[in-house]
Protein backbone atom coordinates (compact mmCIF):
# COMPACT_ATOMS: atom_id res chain seq x y z
CA UNK A 1 0.00 0.00 0.00
CA UNK A 2 2.66 2.24 0.77
CA UNK A 3 4.40 2.32 -2.36
CA UNK A 4 1.12 2.95 -4.23
CA UNK A 5 1.01 6.30 -2.95
CA UNK A 6 4.58 7.10 -4.55
CA UNK A 7 4.25 6.07 -7.94
CA UNK A 8 0.95 8.04 -8.55
CA UNK A 9 2.55 11.02 -7.72
CA UNK A 10 5.22 10.30 -10.13
CA UNK A 11 3.01 9.58 -12.80
CA UNK A 12 0.78 12.08 -12.57
CA UNK A 13 4.14 14.48 -12.64
CA UNK A 14 5.48 12.74 -16.09
CA UNK A 15 2.41 13.28 -17.44
CA UNK A 16 1.93 17.74 -17.12
CA UNK A 17 3.99 19.33 -19.61
CA UNK A 18 7.26 20.83 -18.04
CA UNK A 19 7.20 24.91 -17.81
CA UNK A 20 9.57 26.98 -18.50
CA UNK A 21 7.83 29.71 -17.37
CA UNK A 22 5.34 32.52 -18.39
CA UNK A 23 5.29 35.50 -20.58
CA UNK A 24 2.88 37.90 -21.90
CA UNK A 25 0.20 38.45 -25.13
CA UNK A 26 1.68 41.95 -26.47
CA UNK A 27 -0.66 42.16 -29.59
CA UNK A 28 -4.51 43.97 -28.78
CA UNK A 29 -6.45 40.53 -29.73
CA UNK A 30 -4.78 37.04 -30.62
CA UNK A 31 -5.31 33.26 -30.75
CA UNK A 32 -3.97 30.36 -29.74
CA UNK A 33 -3.54 27.75 -32.26
CA UNK A 34 -3.92 24.34 -32.47
CA UNK A 35 -1.18 23.73 -34.46
CA UNK A 36 1.98 26.24 -35.36
CA UNK A 37 0.28 27.72 -38.50
CA UNK A 38 -1.43 31.00 -39.31
CA UNK A 39 -4.47 29.01 -40.74
CA UNK A 40 -4.85 26.20 -37.93
CA UNK A 41 -8.05 26.37 -35.93
CA UNK A 42 -8.33 29.00 -32.85
CA UNK A 43 -8.30 27.14 -29.83
CA UNK A 44 -8.64 30.66 -27.71
CA UNK A 45 -9.08 34.20 -27.75
CA UNK A 46 -6.18 36.37 -25.79
CA UNK A 47 -5.96 40.08 -24.99
CA UNK A 48 -2.87 42.18 -24.88
CA UNK A 49 -0.80 41.76 -21.50
CA UNK A 50 -2.75 38.24 -21.05
CA UNK A 51 -0.29 35.86 -18.90
CA UNK A 52 0.82 32.91 -20.44
CA UNK A 53 2.45 29.33 -19.33
CA UNK A 54 5.17 28.82 -21.68
CA UNK A 55 5.52 24.56 -22.03
CA UNK A 56 8.56 22.51 -23.42
CA UNK A 57 7.69 21.50 -26.89
CA UNK A 58 7.97 17.91 -28.16
CA UNK A 59 8.49 20.00 -31.96
CA UNK A 60 11.14 22.48 -32.25
CA UNK A 61 9.05 24.98 -34.52
CA UNK A 62 10.55 28.16 -35.46
CA UNK A 63 8.70 31.44 -34.80
CA UNK A 64 6.18 29.45 -32.74
CA UNK A 65 5.89 28.32 -28.91
CA UNK A 66 4.32 25.90 -27.18
CA UNK A 67 1.44 27.43 -24.25
CA UNK A 68 -0.54 26.89 -22.15
CA UNK A 69 -3.77 29.20 -21.53
CA UNK A 70 -6.23 28.05 -19.07
CA UNK A 71 -7.14 24.47 -19.98
CA UNK A 72 -5.85 25.09 -23.70
CA UNK A 73 -2.57 24.18 -24.79
CA UNK A 74 -1.07 25.52 -28.21
CA UNK A 75 1.16 27.79 -29.97
CA UNK A 76 1.49 31.41 -30.54
CA UNK A 77 3.63 33.35 -32.87
CA UNK A 78 6.84 34.00 -30.87
CA UNK A 79 6.53 37.26 -31.70
CA UNK A 80 3.70 38.19 -29.98
CA UNK A 81 4.83 37.55 -26.51
CA UNK A 82 7.07 39.40 -23.94
CA UNK A 83 8.92 39.04 -21.13
CA UNK A 84 7.54 42.47 -20.01
CA UNK A 85 3.71 42.71 -19.48
CA UNK A 86 2.79 45.54 -21.63
CA UNK A 87 1.16 48.45 -21.80
CA UNK A 88 -2.00 47.66 -23.39
CA UNK A 89 -4.69 50.07 -25.21
CA UNK A 90 -7.11 48.27 -22.37
CA UNK A 91 -4.98 49.79 -19.54
CA UNK A 92 -4.15 53.48 -21.55
CA UNK A 93 -8.09 53.99 -22.32
CA UNK A 94 -10.21 52.16 -20.41
CA UNK A 95 -13.55 54.02 -21.46
CA UNK A 96 -12.46 54.28 -24.81
CA UNK A 97 -12.31 50.21 -24.55
CA UNK A 98 -15.39 49.86 -22.80
CA UNK A 99 -17.10 51.56 -25.42
CA UNK A 100 -15.96 49.44 -27.95
CA UNK A 101 -18.54 46.81 -26.83
CA UNK A 102 -16.47 43.52 -28.30
CA UNK A 103 -18.25 40.62 -28.22
CA UNK A 104 -16.78 36.98 -28.60
CA UNK A 105 -17.07 36.95 -32.26
CA UNK A 106 -15.42 40.71 -33.06
CA UNK A 107 -12.56 39.38 -30.73
CA UNK A 108 -12.18 36.36 -32.90
CA UNK A 109 -11.90 38.33 -36.00
CA UNK A 110 -9.95 40.78 -34.94
CA UNK A 111 -7.79 38.60 -33.35
CA UNK A 112 -7.53 36.56 -36.55
CA UNK A 113 -6.53 39.94 -38.53
CA UNK A 114 -3.58 40.36 -35.92
CA UNK A 115 -2.26 36.50 -37.68
CA UNK A 116 -2.33 37.46 -40.66
CA UNK A 117 -0.39 41.17 -40.51
CA UNK A 118 2.77 41.57 -41.30
CA UNK A 119 5.22 43.58 -39.64
CA UNK A 120 8.30 44.59 -40.43
CA UNK A 121 9.88 47.06 -43.31
CA UNK A 122 8.90 47.14 -46.70
CA UNK A 123 11.43 45.34 -48.85
CA UNK A 124 9.70 47.50 -52.36
CA UNK A 125 12.07 50.18 -53.38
Amino acid sequence: MRYILPFFLLASFSLSAKSLGRKYYVNFLGHVHKNPSKDSSSLTVLQCSHSVKILKSKSNVPNWTYVEVGEDKGYIQTRFLSNKRPKCLQEKYPKFYLGLDLDITEMYFWGRLYDQYFQGRSKIK
